[in-house]
């Protein structure tokens, strides 16, 4: 149920992208036509358990988050008044442990935070990193750039015939793969999850041909590729990718849609 509740709000927010505006009776529309389209009675009661039980566990979430940040204050300020002292009894012993005690807690923080923008799954970025960290506060983006799509095609055909476990296995294995190749030519890169087996590869400070040429030469691996579980099944997935520039200060939609949008030619 909570697979099917994910791929209902990823086809309802990928539908609404053309509009500059959304509102809520709009959202609610969406979100209950695809429902129908998946088979999924809004009024069933599990389903709203579902839905009641994933909103306590994002409240949840952000409580820990809160909470993490509150004590941290408190930490921050007990460190200060340690400095303090240590500076005015010139103790470098005392002022080297508040300073341990500081990088601790600063990676603390940093590790919290990077879980709201983690997806479980595949363990790279989230969509909530692409809109909080790398477009601005107007979605646009902050430098000029390469976007590339990355679309496990097969990933909806796999895991209805051998399961979700299998079917997430695959992403897994595509995006660390593309994560190791970009990595070994030193690209400076970024990789977030988008839709349910979509990706958005942001590359930098890189020619279109290069990258184009790179990216072509990793799709024909993939394709070659053939995976094998833990079971003994034999897999060959397909996959397409797909590629726009964009520039600093450039709105993110436009590309979004584009990528989105294209269709291959056979």
């Amino acid at each position: 149920m909570n697979h099917k509740l994910e791929q209902i709000t990823n086809l309802t927010i990928n539908s609404l992208l053309n509009n500059k505006i959304i509102l809520p009776s709009s959202y609610f529309e969406k979100f209950n036509h695809y429902a129908k389209e998946i088979e999924i009675n809004l009024d069933d009661i599990d389903f709203t358990k579902e839905i009641n039980s994933l909103i306590l566990q994002d409240f949840n979430k952000i409580e820990e988050y809160m909470k993490t940040i509150i004590s941290s204050t408190i930490k921050l300020q007990d460190n200060a008044k340690d400095a303090s002292k240590a500076i005015l009894d010139k103790d470098t012993e005392s002022l080297d442990n508040v300073c341990e005690k500081m990088i601790n807690l600063e990676e603390e923080i940093r590790n919290l935070t990077n879980q709201l923008f983690i997806d479980d799954i595949t363990g790279i970025y989230n969509r909530k990193w692409i809109y909080s960290k790398l477009l601005d506060e107007n979605a646009n983006f902050k430098e000029d750039g390469i976007c590339i799509l990355l679309d496990v095609i097969d990933y909806d055909y796999i895991k209805k015939e051998y399961g979700e476990l299998l079917a997430n296995n695959l992403l897994a294995f595509a995006v660390n793969f593309i994560n190791e190749k970009l990595k070994d030519e030193k690209y400076n890169f970024q990789i977030a999850k988008y839709l349910e087996n979509k990706f958005f590869i942001f590359i930098f400070d890189e020619t279109r041909q290069e990258i184009l040429n790179k990216i072509k030469n990793l799709e024909q691996i993939l394709l070659k590729t053939t995976l094998k579980s833990n079971s003994g099944l034999l897999i060959k997935a397909k996959y397409d990718f797909k590629l726009n520039l964009f520039k600093k200060n450039q709105n993110s939609k436009n590309i979004f849609e584009i990528l989105l949008a294209y269709k291959k030619e056979e």
